[in-house]
């Protein structure tokens, strides 16, 4: 909607709000529109907008958003992703202070969060739902058992409250949606990193198209992937201290001089974009007509784009269980819980271990000649880091 219709909004019951558009949000919103419930999509930013991320969709993501079909469409989010101009990334280098590897790996697909997001929005809102952005909101911890109340203030002061049967909220690190649910609020792991991320123009040739280049320093790490219209994506997790003493700039160029690794030309010109300390996690991810996903449930430091990767399984998953015929309120709010922590065993071991090693770039470096003695063990972690069998994925350290 192009603006904040107060009587529009509050005037209906809907089937689903959903809090944050980013990957998780706007993706459950595609699918739970698609499939005919009466969604509102709230989002806090103006759109389209940058946003912290490495910029990979791996397999696992590629898959789910193979899935995410818009109403009265034949073409899934994966070719709509594609035809965008999403980047093919065949191969990692991995350089641990000036000692480095690569691998050919299963292909992602490269591509910016501000151009990932609008299409899923656009999907979202062509599927049906109704989209609000610059407009704040609160779940309300009330008495009501047949639906939940969600206070929203959009950025020209309007304000109003809106009722939902089903809330999800997706609104990140923070989820400061959630202020008013103790029990659901973030837990942050101790010495956990920041997220700084930016997409600068760089004609140069010094980080090549179709490859992920991993910059591990004793501060940190950074990423760097070409995305759409050969733009250069950096996403950096950075020791607090770090960025308090040197400032994002200073930080991610002394990382990647660490690596001797060239720095793109147009760095001092960069507006960075940051985050709260990354790694945490929820007890509660459920409560009664209300659920969070995506970076809001939990978050580890990711390292070939899992964090993209877990917002769609998550989207994919719920969405699944909402559209459930016969479900009490009582038993989705059990399954939800049950079914995100058994699933978060699953998935965050891989990079919670990767996270461990990069915090330690001199084992680090003795690693990487393991790997190159042994190539099997990197190809195996990227496989299950990826979701692809690894009988399935080219051999080969270079």
């Amino acid at each position: 909607m192009n603006a904040f219709n107060v009587n529009e909004l509050a005037n209906e019951i809907w089937d689903v709000a959903i809090v944050g558009a980013g990957t998780a949000g706007a993706s459950a919103a595609v699918r739970l529109a698609a499939s005919g419930k009466r969604v509102l999509l709230i989002e806090a930013k103006a759109f389209p907008r940058d946003k912290v991320c490495g910029g990979c969709l791996n397999q696992r993501a590629w898959n789910g958003l193979k899935q995410i079909i818009p109403r009265g469409s034949q073409s899934s989010m994966a070719t709509r992703i594609e035809a965008a101009g999403a980047v093919p990334v065949e191969r990692m280098l991995l350089n641990c202070l000036g000692r480095d590897a690569s691998w050919t790996t299963p292909t992602m697909h490269a591509i910016s969060r501000r151009t990932l997001d609008s299409l899923l929005v656009d999907a979202a809102v062509n599927s049906g739902a109704v989209f609000c952005s610059e407009t704040a909101a609160k779940v309300i911890d009330d008495a009501a058992t047949d639906c939940r109340s969600i206070r929203l203030t959009h950025a020209n002061g309007q304000a109003c409250v809106v009722k939902a049967l089903m809330t999800i909220v997706a609104d990140g690190l923070g989820h400061s949606a959630l202020s008013e649910f103790p029990n659901m609020a973030s837990q942050v792991e101790s010495g956990s990193r920041l997220g700084l991320g930016a997409i600068i123009e760089d004609s140069s040739r010094a980080y090549a198209h179709r490859e992920l280049t991993m910059a591990v320093g004793r501060a940190g790490y950074v990423g760097l992937t070409r995305v759409e219209h050969g733009k250069l994506n950096i996403a950096a997790a950075v020791d607090a201290s770090e960025l308090k003493t040197n400032g994002p700039q200073i930080a991610v160029e002394t990382i990647l001089q660490s690596c001797r690794l060239p720095i793109p030309a147009n760095l001092k010109d960069v507006k960075w974009t940051g985050t709260l300390p990354l790694t945490r996690t929820s007890r509660l991810v459920a409560a009664r007509r209300l659920f969070t996903i995506g970076d809001s449930a939990s978050y580890v430091e990711p390292f070939t784009g899992e964090g993209m990767s877990w917002a769609i399984q998550d989207a994919l998953q719920l969405s699944q269980l909402l559209t459930a015929e016969n479900e009490s309120c009582e038993s989705l709010t059990v399954a939800w819980n049950k079914q995100w922590k058994e699933k978060l065993r699953s998935k965050q071991w891989v990079c919670r271990g990767l996270a461990a090693l990069l915090r330690r770039p001199q084992l680090a470096r003795v690693s990487l000649i393991v790997a190159r003695t042994v190539p099997w063990i990197p190809q195996w972690l990227i496989a299950q880091a990826s979701g692809v069998d690894q009988t399935r994925m080219k051999h080969g350290v270079v």
